[in-house]
């Protein structure tokens, strides 16, 4: 019995390449149909998906434990270098730094797919709000209401992606010796908002959002995507197992940093949430995950669309939620 993860059909590389086949067997399309699984999100098929490298005949009469997967499919149709998502090595660094900062700064080279999102107001004057994670050299991931709704009136148009900074006072960063090249900024080209997310709704369902940049990021040491959970390279999160957050939001001086955050938050019971936030007349579902709740210890204004990470698949970081 091998345990596998209720994912769309076009994450699992193995069940895809029989569904290409130009001559499904009997035998192939009988494991395709007792492969479906339901996780109530979309519209596309999903099927439970193992770690494994290939398929075969033996499979048929493998029996699968599930294991329910609310990540989507993030492109489809004809990919180009621009639409390839990476895998480790090539996404994920860890910091080399042997240094240790204030209290939750960042190292200087820590989380490189950090992206501040910028606006600008009635007054013409540029803001930075919302945060992002570079998936590649051309998408931006963030939440769909740093996207779309009352942010256009709250804060202003959104207008490009700000990578590649670390102390948002300063042009260039240095810290004892250790520099970093200006940051750098990429105009967006499309929106792509989740096609189910409702602006309207307090539950806040689908929250999530692609930037497409209007030119590729050249990548370097301070500057690097994150990977995203794929069938393959997935794992199952715990309740306790500690999630890292990180931003340029509001501290508990109640003022927003200059000097990229972290933070760890716990995994959370996702049926107590369920209860916590049924008082607030919120409700959960199995595609949103709970993680926090401590005293004083959460992502507040500003943190909106960034990351929750871990280490994960060969110790590169994972973005788990947004």
């Amino acid at each position: 019995q091998r345990q596998g993860y209720c994912v769309s059909l076009y994450d699992c590389p193995t069940l895809l390449s029989v569904v290409q086949q130009s001559s499904v067997s009997s035998e192939d399309r009988s494991f395709l149909v007792n492969s479906q699984c339901y996780n109530g999100i979309g519209r596309q098929p999903h099927v439970c998906c193992t770690n494994d490298r290939g398929y075969g005949a033996a499979d048929t009469t493998t029996q699968r434990s599930v294991i329910v997967s609310s990540r989507p499919t993030v492109f489809g149709g004809q990919q180009g270098p621009g639409n390839l998502l990476p895998v480790p090595p090539k996404c994920g660094p860890h910091s080399f730094s042997d240094k240790v900062y204030n209290g939750n700064d960042t190292a200087l080279d820590e989380f490189t797919w950090m992206a501040l999102l910028e606006y600008v107001d009635r007054k013409g004057q540029r803001q930075l709000s919302c945060g992002g994670s570079l998936i590649n050299s051309r998408y931006v991931l963030t939440a769909a209401h740093c996207v779309t709704g009352e942010v256009a009136t709250q804060v202003g148009q959104l207008t490009s992606v700000r990578l590649g900074e670390y102390d948002t006072s300063k042009d260039i960063d240095c810290i004892a010796g250790d520099c970093n090249p200006p940051y750098i900024e990429r105009s967006i080209e499309q929106t792509i908002v989740h096609p189910e997310y409702d602006a309207a709704s307090r539950h806040r369902y689908h929250d999530i959002a692609l930037l497409r940049l209007a030119e590729p990021v050249t990548l370097n040491e301070y500057i690097q995507p994150v990977c995203l959970p794929l069938a393959t390279t997935r794992q199952a999160i715990n309740v306790g197992e500690q999630l890292v957050v990180s931003g340029w939001g509001r501290t508990t001086t109640a003022r927003k940093s200059n000097i990229k955050q972290r933070l760890s938050l716990p995994v959370n019971d996702h049926e107590s949430c369920v209860r916590k936030f049924a008082t607030r007349q919120i409700n959960l579902i199995g595609a949103q995950l709970c993680a926090g709740g401590e005293f004083y210890r959460d992502s507040c204004d500003g943190d909106s669309g960034g990351p929750l990470m871990r280490r994960g698949f060969e110790q590169a970081w994972f973005q788990e939620g947004v």
